[in-house]
């Protein structure tokens, strides 16, 4: 049994660089980087854009001149996202996908982030995901996620109730401040009551069988990228894991916390399920599951 993410032989190998990036003053270490990538491009020409999307990661946009034909992207990690974030988990992610032609080029690594090509489109929001068009395209790029093999011929195992509980080590029982202090007790369950959730989901869940692949894991609507003429991407993949098939199923069939109707899940499963080569027993008897 595997949960770890094996990286194909002749995949690209992605330089190290030793720059550390200030996310507040990011300029000059973003130009050591450049500099690296591009080394045609004029430093004092370098226009750099800061995207706002991001919740844990700061974006930034290098490129020269007004066109955006070339754009470099510069993610740096948030301040201590990496204890809840694999990084070489994260790297091995982008090259598995790159060599499926699945995800853009990364160009490397430093210490405190990574650089990738960026891809033209449009973030996309929940009225978005409703469309039947840009829907059955979602589930279409879901199923080749879903059919890359890349456990090395070992039997994918999914590792996600060791990893919440993992989280939960995490999870602070109060602050010191009053007014964070006090939302925490009003507005969110005791560690207690989430772990009893835990257990009762992962008691229940694991009956399903669903089959275990390769997930996306993080289908937020900014996630995914819509361009009209290249189609769906679903770029960021900082937790590709093996999951079962259902985890990245119910995050894409309700982008807006609201069920989805009969339409639109018989539709996703459909799109998925035809684009997969391999013929998957999902060991589910509705269509409008909620999982």
């Amino acid at each position: 049994m595997a949960n770890y993410i094996h990286v194909p032989e002749g995949a690209p190998v992605v330089p190290k660089l030793d720059v550390t990036l200030d996310e507040h003053d990011y300029r000059a270490g973003a130009l050591k980087l450049i500099k690296t990538l591009r080394p045609h491009w004029k430093p004092s020409e370098v226009k750099m854009k800061s995207f706002t999307d991001g919740i844990t990661n700061k974006l930034i946009g290098c490129h020269v001149g007004g066109s955006m034909q070339d754009v470099v992207l510069v993610r740096v990690y948030g301040n201590k996202t990496e204890l809840f974030v694999d990084r070489e988990n994260e790297v091995k992610s982008f090259r598995v996908l790159q060599a499926h032609r699945c995800a853009p080029r990364l160009y490397c690594t430093f210490n405190n982030g990574l650089c990738y090509k960026f891809l033209k489109g449009v973030a996309l929001e929940p009225e978005h995901i409703r469309s039947p068009a840009i829907f059955r395209d979602i589930a279409r790029q879901m199923a080749k996620y879903h059919a890359i093999h890349a456990h090395n011929g070992w039997v994918p195992q999914s590792d996600l109730w060791l990893r919440i509980s993992k989280y939960f080590s995490l999870v602070p029982t109060h602050f010191d401040d009053p007014v964070k202090d006090q939302r925490l007790n009003s507005e969110v369950p005791s560690t207690e009551c989430l772990r009893d959730e835990m257990i009762w989901l992962q008691q229940n869940l694991s009956k399903l069988a669903s089959p275990v692949v390769l997930c996306h894991n993080d289908l937020l609507c900014k996630n995914i990228i819509y361009n009209q003429q290249e189609d769906v991407s679903l770029p960021k993949s900082l937790h590709l894991l093996h999951r079962a098939i259902a985890t990245d199923w119910r995050c894409s069939v309700c982008p807006a916390r609201t069920p989805p109707g009969p339409e639109m899940s018989n539709s996703l499963t459909t799109n998925m399920l035809g684009t997969i080569t391999k013929p998957l027993t999902l060991g589910i008897t509705s269509m409008n599951l909620q999982v």
